[in-house]
């Protein structure tokens, strides 16, 4: 079992995954709605060398779900259920070579919703491809500010010798809600 990675905190994952340098990671994100349904999504986005993004389809969303090697679940727009309610698996072995990281995160699509007032919400990544797997790492999305409506969250950056290290970045921002906060977690790394 993994000690949990902390803000700021790095794992190499050549050393500490049970897969070696690379392999599939699971991220997921849960959410509550004692009050009504209550829509956050996550989102992805495949950056190059310079941490740009360099094409719309590199931004993964519920409007894009699959790109090579990075696929979301379905789009959970109430946050029925238990356990993770939306999910997104990364085989890094099938990332192109012109990807050098990935960013994940989680925005509150809602109309008035903020990740501060979403109920019992919580982001964490897997060392695997399934919810059940070894957590690794998770965001204190209590951490976050009133109108904060996004997360970068975790950070997958390729070494120039191929293996992947993992970050939690835990950066809010407020973006609004809505497609135009999707627009701009992805303007983000324009």
């Amino acid at each position: 079992m993994f000690d949990i990675i902390e803000k700021g905190q790095k794992l190499d994952l050549s050393v500490v995954s049970k897969q070696g340098g690379s392999g599939k990671f699971y991220f997921g994100a849960g959410w509550d709605n004692p009050s009504g349904p209550v829509d956050l999504d996550i989102v992805a986005v495949m950056l190059d060398s310079s941490g740009k993004i360099t094409k719309k389809a590199d931004l993964i969303y519920f409007g894009n779900k699959t790109q090579a090697g990075v696929t979301l679940s379905a789009d959970n727009t109430t946050g029925e259920g238990d356990g993770d309610d939306e999910s997104i698996v990364i085989d890094t072995s099938l990332i192109p070579s012109d990807v050098d990281s990935i960013v994940v995160g989680l925005a509150a699509y809602s109309g008035n919703e903020d990740l501060a007032t979403a109920p019992n919400a919580h982001f964490r990544v897997c060392d695997g491809e399934a919810e059940g797997a070894d957590q690794i790492g998770a965001v204190h999305l209590s951490d976050a500010a009133a109108s904060d409506t996004v997360v970068a969250a975790f950070t997958l950056t390729r070494s120039s010798e191929g293996l992947w290290e993992l970050q939690n970045t835990e950066q809010f921002h407020q973006l609004g809600n809505g497609s135009r906060a999707i627009e701009s977690f992805g303007e983000h790394y324009a």
